[in-house]
């Protein structure tokens, strides 16, 4: 009866391997579309990173800079070419001679870089928007978005408070104007906002923050005081460095959405989640940063 068994086992593993079929599944073209994302700052030389979408597939060491276009940033008649930063190769090593493939533009506080930029320096105004305008001249792509500057929302409080057991927590809120409708970003650091990358030509990075919370008037923030606080995590002797962001609704979307399709990502039962763009003929985000920030020492 055993020998049975085994000799039926055996005819059915034979008939499993012979109804064994590779099935190719043949995936749809997907056009790529532009990248934009650009920083509004006033005082600071306009910055724009210009890059492309990736199938899923696709070499993830290749670049997806995309190459001699023409950017024109226009505000109250007024209108500015951006230049492409020097250019010298398709390598996006981190360890190469020159990283990325270029030497590139960089934000004030060294956080972000960019292969557009120009050397005129961004106005500040309430009252007229600023358009940027993209013409990819090797694809024939064309990309616009618009935005307008909010005044910065004071920081009202930022302190740190010690528990028995001799850490800190950090504090960190702003007053909400109850007549209108109002989208926040609360970041703290440690001791500095940059670290040098790795490589022979590093490039500087933001230092990951403490916290890094998107949040909106809705609720019981509505007219009060919108906070957020760390754990207890700080000792006598540390720097920290608040920084509260007065958000448009397009950059709070943004946000959140890319929040949300990097947790998807990260999980095999995530949902696909779309990115909330202000990019019409592309995707990403043209906005301003208007912000207030603070360093403290904890006692």
């Amino acid at each position: 009866m055993q020998y049975l068994t085994l000799f039926l086992s055996f005819l059915l593993l034979i008939s499993c391997e012979e109804m064994e079929t590779v099935v190719e599944i043949e995936l749809p073209p997907i056009e790529k579309e532009l990248v934009i994302e650009c920083y509004l700052e006033a005082g600071q030389p306009y910055r724009f990173l210009l890059t492309e979408t990736k199938d899923y597939f696709e070499d993830l060491t290749a670049c997806p800079f995309v190459r001699k276009a023409i950017i024109v940033i226009s505000h109250g008649g007024v209108k500015d070419t951006l230049k492409e930063a020097p250019f010298f190769n398709d390598n996006c090593d981190v360890n190469d001679f020159i990283p990325y493939g270029f030497l590139p533009y960089l934000s004030a506080d060294s956080t972000r870089f960019f292969n557009y930029g120009s050397t005129v320096l961004c106005p500040l105004s309430y009252t007229e928007s600023f358009t940027v305008e993209v013409w990819d001249t090797i694809n024939n792509r064309y990309a616009t978005a618009t935005t307008q500057f909010l005044p910065p929302s004071p920081i009202l409080d930022f302190r740190t408070e010690f528990n028995n057991s001799g850490k800190a927590y950090a504090l960190l809120n702003t007053a909400d104007d109850p007549a209108t409708e109002d989208y926040y970003r609360l970041v703290l650091h440690e001791t500095s906002l940059t670290q040098k990358g790795e490589g022979t030509l590093p490039i500087p990075v933001g230092r990951k923050p403490n916290f890094d919370r998107v949040l909106d008037d809705g609720g019981i923030f509505n007219g009060n005081a919108v906070t957020t606080a760390s754990n207890y995590r700080f000792e006598s002797g540390d720097t920290l460095i608040g920084t509260i962001y007065h958000l448009e609704k397009s950059y709070h979307d943004y946000l959140e959405s890319v929040r949300d399709a990097q947790s998807a990502n990260n999980s095999p039962f995530g949902q696909p989640a779309a990115i909330q763009s202000n990019i019409t003929g592309g995707t990403g985000i043209f906005t301003f940063l208007s912000y207030d920030r603070d360093t403290i020492y904890v006692p």
